[in-house]
């Protein structure tokens, strides 16, 4: 049987639906197991937002040099990474590809707490970014073979809901922790000299060592759908972006807007309870931990339960739906929650703005999955995460850093750059997903990849 009798139109393998669907129980302990692996990449993220003044104090940098980290450094090889990443997790055993990368990236991440200059911390934040490329990738991929289509949504949903929990409970504990070691630094300093951001690093990037050998000991599940049998080549999967390039390039974009606002938030948010309402690092972890624990996690999984009723009900379009709408209203309060009088106010916008920012996430992902013939579901989500990192990690905290330092000039004006970027990225992003329903819906009704 030929893989595919054209490139654009997908095709449904004969056995496909007749084969049955792995037991529950080993498809949500692999879904558990990859939320593990992203929580442990929140982590790390948090930290360095959390370090945001002892870091620029350490090597003398500015708010849009320390933005260079999160963004350029991170950004480059996150972006740079996805796609070879992707091509590995098409062709080869996915829980291998993760294994490796978890490992990777959390020495990656403990080497950041050793940097003793601005140059080697750049550095190792490159190798971060290199590695947690894999994760989602390789993790929608797996959970597309575990998962039938009407039940992906929520899958997705949890997978995905592990970056909100895992950054409110980084926020939480990174804070706590980074108060501990600032304490016991001033009684009596710590090992080997470290600095408490440094010690903080060491710490945080331990655990993903340790889950590391579960990705390599679990089973990895049979491949299904379109194209599932044999690897495509790179000109075939180009076929592919190509015959759905309509649909791609305005879901892309407009999934762009929701990583611009999501790290404009992660980033920046320490700063600005900091300097425009005078809260600690330990305070401001509590305060948007628990939020983004709380409604972060809620809006990931409501997205994803919304979506698969919508679908079961016949809505092929559900996932952009949900998306574009959610993320609407999203705009509303993440753009007035900055410009509160107090701190208190403030949160009570963000809650919100946080629940309702997180629903386009497993949206994104489902819908691309749903599309996309096996074998091209890592390149092309890999392809996804590599525009999406490029528009909102790599160039989102840098222009409100840049705004901030050029434009407002008081440090305490990073409240007016966060509103005006958050302000213009959701009805832009609205518009693109309604935009692209009409070509979504005409891949999806030409056949399914389920």
């Amino acid at each position: 049987m030929a893989l595919m009798t054209q490139p654009d139109i997908p095709v449904p393998e004969a056995d496909a639906d007749q084969r049955p669907w792995p037991d529950a129980r080993r498809a949500w302990t692999v879904a558990l197991l990859l939320s593990l692996a992203s929580i442990a990449s929140q982590f790390d993220r948090v930290v360095l937002n959390l370090t945001v003044e002892p870091v620029k104090a350490e090597f003398g940098l500015d708010d849009t040099s320390f933005a260079l980290l999160q963004g350029v450094a991170f950004g480059i090889f996150y972006t740079l990474g996805a796609v070879p990443l992707g091509r590995l997790a098409d062709r080869y055993e996915r829980r291998i590809v993760l294994g490796i990368s978890l490992f990777f990236f959390s020495l990656a991440s403990m080497g950041s707490g050793l940097a003793r200059s601005f140059s080697q911390l750049f550095l190792s934040r490159v190798a971060v970014g290199c590695g947690e490329a894999s994760v989602t990738p390789s993790g929608l991929s797996l959970l597309s073979d575990l998962f039938p289509s009407e039940k992906l949504g929520r899958a997705v949903s949890v997978f995905f809901l592990s970056a909100p929990f895992g950054i409110g409970l980084a926020f939480m504990a990174g804070g706590k922790l980074l108060q501990w070691l600032a304490e016991r630094w001033t009684l009596s300093g710590l090992p080997f000299g470290l600095e408490p951001w440094q010690a903080a690093f060491l710490i945080v990037g331990a655990p993903g060592l340790l889950l590391a050998p579960a990705l390599f000991f679990m089973k990895e599940p049979e491949r299904r759908g379109p194209g599932g049998k044999t690897p495509l080549t790179i000109p075939e999967v180009l076929a592919v972006i190509r015959a759905r390039r309509r649909a791609l390039t305005l879901m892309f974009a407009g999934f762009s807007m929701v990583t611009v606002v999501n790290f404009a938030y992660n980033v920046w948010t320490p700063a600005l309870f900091s300097r425009v309402y005078g809260w600690t690092p330990a305070e401001v972890g509590i305060g948007f931990g628990l939020i983004m624990m709380i409604c972060g996690t809620g809006g990931t999984y409501f997205a994803g339960w919304l979506s698969d009723r919508l679908t079961r009900a016949g809505h092929v379009d559900a996932h952009l739906r949900v998306a574009a709408f959610g993320f609407l209203a999203c705009g509303v309060f993440g753009t007035l929650a900055p410009l509160m009088p107090n701190a208190w106010a403030a949160l009570a916008l963000i809650a919100p703005a946080m629940f309702l920012s997180c629903m386009p996430v497993p949206c994104a992902g489902t819908a691309l999955q749903l599309i996309l013939p096996n074998r091209a579901r890592g390149q092309v989500t890999a392809l996804y995460i590599m525009v999406i990192s490029l528009v909102g990690i790599g160039i989102g905290p840098v222009v409100i850093g840049f705004m901030t330092d050029h434009l407002f000039t008081a440090p305490t004006d990073i409240r007016y750059s966060l509103a005006i970027v958050v302000g213009c990225a959701a009805p832009i992003m609205c518009v693109l997903l309604l935009l692209a329903l009409r070509p979504y819906r005409a891949l999806r009704l030409a056949g399914s990849t389920g």
